[in-house]
């Protein structure tokens, strides 16, 4: 199937319409089903205790001096960090639960300015439970919405919580999968804990879309050991933190919160670029979706960006008196 990557992405194009966090008057009925929402979202959350881990590319540390897992700059020196404790949710948002929010929210459903954009996102979004594809403002306003219904502290994870959640409380881990690597089948080509080309194209062809535009749903492959999922592909990441390629070697110790305001400015959107985590489609060998990989987006792109994100929860204790964390053997 023949890759859609339209020239048009060159034009000056409207995006998104950009949601606000608002409350609608809702029915008894409304009211019940909102309440079994909150009550799943709730339930789906992770706890991560508080912990100290080394941020960034720990490879030449935990190999004692040789050399680096990545050629990237921006994701060195690794430095320690503190983070009090924390829930994070264990699936990226769906798109049934996007469009759920906007519709108790009253708030008109996601539209772009040209059609062969809304066509991409319908084939972004066309399988059950596949995540929200939204810009930075609609993941935060959806945080934020979370927030306003249950009086809980949920907000867009900072860089520093989603990377020690990936790596299972910041162990020595690279890859967020169920085993810390990537496994396909040689003969097949099709993935058994991670999304393939070969998978993609298989539903591509099976739905007639295309196929850079398959996302799978975000419970399809194993959990890693903390009980996340999707952590390693499937999609990139919003976080909090504006990017800075210089970030680590000024950022604080304990909690950090990335740059107070935005550091690199895209000249085509005339925005400060935000940091995204996780990757699309890692390939086994490829440093591409390892747990300290750093990316950035533009917040508000005019198009369906392939960009997701899930929340966390910032409160002590644990939402469902449980510590829902496995420890596992550093790599």
């Amino acid at each position: 199937m023949k890759r859609f990557i339209p020239f048009l992405l060159m034009l000056t194009l409207c995006g998104c319409d950009q949601p606000q966090v608002s409350s609608l008057a809702l029915s008894a009925e409304q009211k019940k089903t909102l309440a079994d929402f909150i009550q799943r979202v709730k339930s789906d959350m992770v706890y991560m205790p508080a912990g100290s881990f080394l941020m960034g590319d720990f490879c030449r540390e935990m190999r004692r001096g040789v050399a680096y897992c990545s050629a990237d700059e921006d994701n060195k020196p690794a430095h320690q960090v503190e983070l009090s404790a924390f829930s994070i949710a264990k699936f990226k948002i769906t798109h049934e639960d996007y469009d759920f929010y906007l519709k108790m929210s009253g708030l008109p459903s996601q539209k772009f300015k040209e059609e062969w954009q809304n066509e991409m996102l319908a084939e972004m979004t066309v399988l059950e439970k596949s995540p929200a594809i939204i810009s930075w403002s609609e993941a935060d306003n959806y945080c934020r919405w979370l927030k306003q219904q249950t009086g809980l502290n949920f907000a867009l994870p900072t860089e520093a919580q989603w990377e020690y959640a990936a790596r299972n409380k910041g162990k020595y881990v690279s890859i967020a999968s169920d085993d810390g690597s990537l496994r396909y089948n040689l003969k097949t080509g099709r993935g058994e804990n991670f999304a393939t080309d070969e998978d993609r194209e298989v539903v591509a062809e099976s739905l007639h879309i295309d196929s850079i535009n398959v996302f799978f749903p975000v419970d399809h492959w194993p959990p890693s050991p903390a009980g996340l999922y999707g952590m390693a592909d499937n999609g990139k990441e919003w976080v909090q933190d504006w990017y800075d390629p210089e970030w680590y070697q000024k950022s604080p110790r304990r909690d950090p919160q990335g740059p107070e305001k935005g550091v690199i400015k895209s000249q085509r959107y005339d925005q400060y670029w935000k940091v995204t985590r996780g990757a699309d489609s890692p390939s086994p060998g490829r440093p591409s979706g390892m747990t300290f990989s750093r990316n950035y987006k533009v917040p508000e792109p005019d198009y369906p960006a392939g960009v997701t994100a899930r929340c966390v929860v910032n409160d002590p204790k644990p939402l469902n008196g449980i510590q829902h964390v496995t420890d596992s053997k550093t790599e």
